[in-house]
């Protein structure tokens, strides 16, 4: 919840023929973000929370008027001999309680603000409407627009426009757009929202342009990054070479059975053991273990990438190193499930750019997760090395719990879920891959479908709408997770070229044509 107060301001010009009044009032504004509400409920004797209400963004306006008010002012008779700087201050003193002459009273043929918007920028562009809010105990930068424009940026009342040596970046894109909203040009709102949509990840920590979209602008920048075609990508991961470049993210195009290269894996990001995950169409890898040998140790960096402008950023680093975790994303956030003999989890929020802990996994299960996927807002890990087990996360409760769909006895190499039903892979050496399907509400695991295929280690999975990949070493093949009769495809596709190192797939919108990407 946060509330924006209002304030006022009113002054009062004079001279020799009238008084001039301006008065101004800005908006005042609430808003609740989208979150759970926990209400306390006593239930069968238990006083555990129970999840209240859910809700997206609500604004509440109170809309700002500008306005000017004209005052004549009669004559008034001055004594013989008396100075003009005595009677000048007695205009100015006598002025305010002498009532005006009927029909002294004008107002200025100006109409008032429609809304607040363009009252703040109205006041923006005047320099006597402004108000210092530090006076105010408000932080300006979070809060108001700029009182001047950035460099590079030309505007006055009629037009707006970039100097050519000016790029539309982060810096401008939001008093580019408030410009552009106030001037009515389409075509440079929907540059701003681009500049904004291509860096998703740095708009939602910054409170100065985040914090002042509405709900429909920040569904809108989330809308267009997603727009394109979705593709299986592929990580090899080699850290027997790390410092060789020979790790690299290729994505599977379907259209001509091949694969392209889409970038370079930075030597800092390859480590052994690692995870991957999307969201909100970024990569997002957390390391496994640095080093070979004696000098190998854990590592805890986190690292993203973003397909629509090419660029590798480190993020925030979790509180315990976790090589050999699962990572999943879920309503929003990264959960780092697990690690080699750990049973703790953290969850990542990307507008704080930060780990906190969420509920561990319960210590009579497992310390090393087999496969985690998510269904219907819920995380399902399955793995065990004395019993084999299937639990279910709730984020509402952040809870653990065991659930009534067991895991299997054999080997579990993948867990995807698509259309409300969670797809289990398992790998039998003699016959091939069984794969088991669980409905989210059933909670009952039958086997749909089996592939038959000598030899096979291991291979990962990803899920593009209803046709699951499997990518290994050297096998490729889709699976069509279809309500009725799923079942594998009729022939195997081509296989990811040259493998090196660990295979991890993930899916990634990429824009069609080769679009141009902003600078940042």
């Amino acid at each position: 919840l946060s509330i924006t107060s209002g304030l006022g301001l009113t002054m009062t010009a004079s001279n020799a023929g009238s008084d001039a009044s301006y008065s101004f009032s800005s908006v005042a504004k609430i808003q609740v973000e989208e979150n759970y509400i926990m209400e306390q409920r006593v239930k069968d004797g238990t006083g555990k929370p129970v999840p209240g209400l859910k809700g997206k963004v609500y604004d509440y306006y109170v809309q700002s008027i500008s306005q000017s008010v004209s005052k004549k002012r009669s004559s008034l008779y001055i004594p013989p001999g008396t100075s003009q700087r005595h009677s000048s201050e007695r205009d100015f003193t006598t002025a305010s309680i002498i009532p005006p002459p009927a029909g002294s009273l004008e107002i200025s043929p100006e109409p008032l603000s429609p809304g607040c918007k363009v009252s703040i920028l109205q006041t923006a562009d005047s320099p006597h409407l402004q108000l210092p809010m530090e006076a105010l105990g408000v932080t300006t930068a979070a809060t108001t627009p700029p009182a001047s424009p950035q460099p590079g940026l030309v505007h006055n009342a009629d037009f707006i426009q970039l100097s050519p040596s000016t790029h539309l970046n982060l810096g401008n894109c939001y008093e580019v757009l408030c410009r552009a909203k106030a001037q009515k040009l389409s075509d440079l709102q929907e540059a701003a929202y681009k500049v904004m949509s291509d860096n998703y990840l740095q708009v939602l920590r910054t409170p100065s342009i985040y914090g002042r979209l509405n709900a429909g602008e920040r569904e809108l920048i989330l809308r267009r990054r997603m727009k394109g075609k979705m593709y299986v990508a592929v990580a090899d991961v080699n850290p027997q070479e790390p410092g060789l470049h020979t790790s690299r993210l290729c994505y599977y195009d379907d259209t001509k059975d091949c694969w392209h290269h889409l970038c370079q894996v930075p030597p800092e990001v390859v480590s052994r053991g690692c995870a991957m995950c999307s969201m909100f169409n970024y990569l997002f890898v957390v390391a496994g273990c640095k080093g070979a040998g004696r000098t190998q140790r854990p590592s805890n960096r986190v690292f993203c990438y973003d397909p629509l402008t090419d660029v590798w950023r480190e993020i925030c680093p979790l509180n315990q190193a976790r090589p050999h975790c699962k990572l999943v994303a879920l309503d929003g956030h990264l959960y780092a499930i697990g690690g080699e003999c750990l049973y703790t989890v953290e969850r990542y929020d990307p507008r704080q750019d930060r780990w906190t802990f969420a509920a561990p996994l319960p210590h009579d299960t497992f310390a090393v997760a087999h496969a985690a996927t998510v269904c219907d807002g819920e995380i399902y890990v399955t793995g065990g090395t004395l019993r084999y087990v299937l639990l279910r996360y709730a984020a509402r409760s952040d809870s653990w719990s065991l659930s009534l769909a067991s895991g299997g006895k054999e080997r579990t190499i993948e867990m995807v879920s698509t259309n409300g039903f969670i797809y289990r892979f398992d790998l039998h050496r003699s016959t091939g891959v069984g794969v088991y399907r669980c409905s989210a509400k059933a909670k009952l695991w039958y086997e749909c479908a089996t592939y038959s295929v000598p030899n096979l280690s291991s291979f990962q999975c990803a899920a593009v709408g209803s046709l699951v990949h499997c990518v290994g070493r050297h096998f490729h093949i889709r699976f069509l997770a279809d309500h009725i009769s799923p079942r594998f495809g009729t022939k195997e596709l081509q296989p990811f070229p040259s493998p090196r190192g660990s295979l991890l797939p993930a899916v990634l919108v990429l824009p069609e044509g080769g679009t141009a990407q902003t600078q940042v």
